[in-house]
């Protein structure tokens, strides 16, 4: 069943191959390592409910459509990554994060990684984010590890409706739209731009935590997890920024111009917000909006700048955003939602990505439990870093992004840790 490409799958797959945005989940398994024929196999079986791995983007006369590959083989995208023993988790991530997607036909793939610790391998599940967004990639691996498996899901079938909110909650939701165009088309404080050349360029760092300190923290002040991570995401940024003033070497170059930005004022955040409906989880390419969400002044104390935060966080979500964004993607000409979708991407309206996850505990792979899930990121033309929480059960696994030309970039994790550690719960 062919499908017309959205124009948000249209940008995405615009994008020139080297700087390809590719995003996963890398899951951590606690046992010995099952052979790559059992993993292909398990792949296989449950391949029936998860139809768009199968689809590419095909011309089709005049217009470029998801299609169904004639020569899909599943076992073409399944392959083995060995690495070298005593490699660090974040080790891990980066060389796979840095491998090449397949040149043609379905864009994602799927590695067996081992040798790195004893008692533990992942499966890591890539794919390019013309072909599936971030909620895309959580349903895959619900589907793939979990204890309930889905009948057969064709990828272009269910349909929920377009409109999905009342008159009010869309007029506030096509204005906040605009405000965003408008920001995007020329913003009050441009950020500087980070123009990399390939993936040999990234690196990822990551950090663990619990879902209850998170949810006890966001608790305290009236918020959600998502307003903790983002609390610690504050105090990450500041720590980072402020180490430029301590060792009293601010540097030159792009990357240090985004740290000292970074130290100058309030970050604006962008975030992707799901637009699809409970019918559409196996629904093929993206089905998001975004909103920029702007982190608390450094120098505020922290239960005022948590609640402004929460205030902040509370009017996206309420601001009719994703109805709004569901019905303009449907109904206005591709050309038209293609120049606001690059608006609202302009890099130099924010300079970081950051997305929040959650996956089920009950996950396993060959009788061997999960021990946690690594999210890996996407990074977006022009910017130089992006941070995802995911969380799996009660675990919480936090991982950035980040381009090599930021100065000291690799301890954000560290420092987000710490920042969390650092903010009261009583």
């Amino acid at each position: 069943m062919q499908q017309t490409l959205n124009p948000i799958d249209e940008i995405f797959l615009s994008i020139p191959r080297e700087l390809t945005p590719v995003q996963g989940k890398f899951i951590r398994f606690r046992g010995d390592v099952p052979s790559l024929d059992v993993l292909r196999r398990h792949l296989a079986e449950r391949l029936p409910a998860l139809a768009r791995l199968t689809y590419q983007a095909v011309r089709a006369g005049r217009r470029t459509v998801w299609s169904p590959s004639a020569r899909f083989d599943p076992m073409d995208h399944v392959l083995e990554l060995k690495l070298p023993e005593g490699s660090s988790l974040d080790e891990a991530l980066t060389d796979v994060m840095r491998l090449p997607l397949p040149g043609s036909g379905a864009l994602w793939d799927m590695y067996l990684v081992h040798g790195y610790a004893v008692g533990e391998y992942a499966v890591c599940y890539r794919v390019h984010h013309g072909l599936e967004d971030g909620m895309g990639t959580v349903h895959v691996a619900a589907v793939l590890f979990g204890d309930h498996v889905p009948a057969t899901a064709t990828a272009g079938s269910a349909r929920g409706p377009l409109l999905t909110a009342g008159p009010a909650e869309l007029a506030n939701g096509m204005l906040t739209v605009t405000k965003g165009m408008v920001r995007g088309l020329r913003p009050a404080h441009p950020w500087p731009s980070l123009f990399r050349s390939g993936p040999d360029q990234l690196a990822v760092c990551s950090t663990s935590a619990t879902r209850q300190e998170l949810s006890t923290l966001g608790r305290k002040y009236g918020g959600t997890v998502t307003d903790a991570f983002l609390m610690a995401l504050r105090g990450a940024l500041s720590a980072w920024s402020r180490s430029a003033q301590d060792d009293g070497a601010p540097g030159n170059g792009e990357g240090h111009a985004v740290r000292a930005a970074v130290g100058a004022s309030p970050v604006p955040v962008r975030m992707p917000l799901s637009t699809r409906h409970k019918a559409e989880e196996a629904a093929v390419g993206n089905h998001l909006a975004t909103a920029v969400v702007t982190l608390p002044d450094g120098r505020l104390p922290t239960a005022p700048a948590f609640h402004q935060l929460i205030d902040r966080t509370h009017r996206m979500r309420s601001s009719g955003l994703r109805p709004a964004s569901r019905a303009l993607v449907g109904l206005l000409p591709a050309a038209s939602t293609r120049m606001a979708v690059k608006l609202l991407l302009n890099p130099s309206t924010a300079p970081l990505y950051a997305s929040s996850y959650s996956l089920p505990d009950s996950l396993t792979f060959n009788g061997d439990p999960v021990i946690d899930v690594v999210p890996i990121g996407v990074l977006l033309p022009g910017n130089g870093l992006s941070v995802t929480l995911l969380s799996c059960g009660a675990r919480v696994q936090v991982s950035f992004l980040h381009d090599l030309r930021l100065p000291d970039a690799g301890r954000l994790a560290t420092l987000w840790r710490e920042a969390l550690d650092a903010l009261p719960t009583s």
